[in-house]
């Protein structure tokens, strides 16, 4: 048996050439729309990544900040209270020690958190 060839007749007046390039000129719009839309789907999967490590940092910093301050004070209190009864200084040395341990703990803590979600 013979192999059954395609039959196609050109439009009047139009090449298969330029039919051809057509459809070509389509596939390619068609690429370069996907290519468009991949790329700007990636371009928010990245910015909102950004978007998530920026919150991240801030609630950190947050913490880290409150705790500062929160020593700061726990120190000042600390040392009022050591000129006001010199023989327990070493007492409120160790407890400011301990709480100040304990909040550093914390803020460890919530970095952890932060970075597990």
């Amino acid at each position: 048996m013979t192999e059954i060839e395609r039959f196609t007749t050109p439009a009047a007046g139009v090449s298969n050439s330029w039919l051809g390039s057509r459809a070509l000129s389509r596939q390619v719009a068609r690429d370069l729309a996907a290519i468009n839309h991949s790329t700007e789907v990636s371009t928010a999967r990245v910015a909102a990544a950004g978007e998530v490590q920026q919150a991240r940092i801030d609630a950190v910093a947050r913490a880290g900040a409150y705790a500062m301050q929160q020593v700061a004070l726990l120190s000042q209190m600390q040392q009022q209270l050591a000129l006001a009864a010199p023989a327990a200084s070493g007492d409120l040395d160790f407890i400011k020690t301990m709480t100040v341990v304990g909040i550093g703990q914390i803020v460890a803590d919530t970095g952890r958190a932060v970075n597990r979600r």
